[in-house]
Parts: C-alpha cells; structure tokens; sequence
C-alpha cells in the first residue's frame, strides 16, 4: 500500500505578501531565462528546462526553496539524454493552488 506524504499537508503558503511578490519574481526570471517550454496539468506544470548547468543549479534552487514555504508540492527533476524537467505537482483537491502558480509563472 502507497502512502501520500502530502495527504495530510495544508494547502497553503507560508510566505507573507513582501516575500511571496519576490518569489513570484523568481520563478518569472527562472521561466524567461532557462525555461525553454511549460506544460500545464489541472494539478502538475512540467518545466522543460535548456540544458546548461546554470539552468539546472537554478531550477533545484528555487523548487527546493518552494518546498518550504509550500510543503504540498510535490517537486521532482527528471534528467534523461536530451532533456531536463522540473516538474511540480499537487495533490487532488488542489487544482486551483495549481492554476495560481502556473499563471503567476509568466509576466
């Protein structure tokens, strides 16, 4: 049997307003700068990044970053030969937290 760690997480931030404005920054630099396509599920948004290493060292950064201040994203990379994703999801129930963020990604 499969258990969800984020099952019994609360959906919410715990950023105040000042911080979450520069974090929404930061995620618009990292999409402009690295992110070379966006791909968005009701409760996912893969980021497909290009692949230099400063796109990837960025990319863990920030996903790591938003992990604490949002522990029920679940927040994975995956590297293969051609391509780099950071992919970020969220539980059922979650969809409109997952709207919020994918429309904050771009300016």
């Amino acid at each position: 049997m499969s258990v969800d760690p984020c099952a019994d997480t609360p959906i919410a931030c715990s950023l105040d307003a000042g911080s979450l404005a520069d974090r929404v920054g930061e995620w618009q630099a990292l999409v402009t700068t690295s992110v070379t396509a966006i791909e968005a599920e009701p409760t996912a948004v893969h980021l497909e990044l290009d692949d230099s290493d400063r796109a990837l060292v960025a990319a863990v950064e920030l996903a790591q970053r938003e992990k604490q201040c949002c522990p029920f994203f679940d927040v994975t990379m995956h590297i293969g030969t051609q391509q780099r994703t950071l992919t970020l999801g969220v539980p059922d129930g979650a969809e409109e937290a997952m709207a919020t963020f994918v429309a904050m990604l771009t300016p």
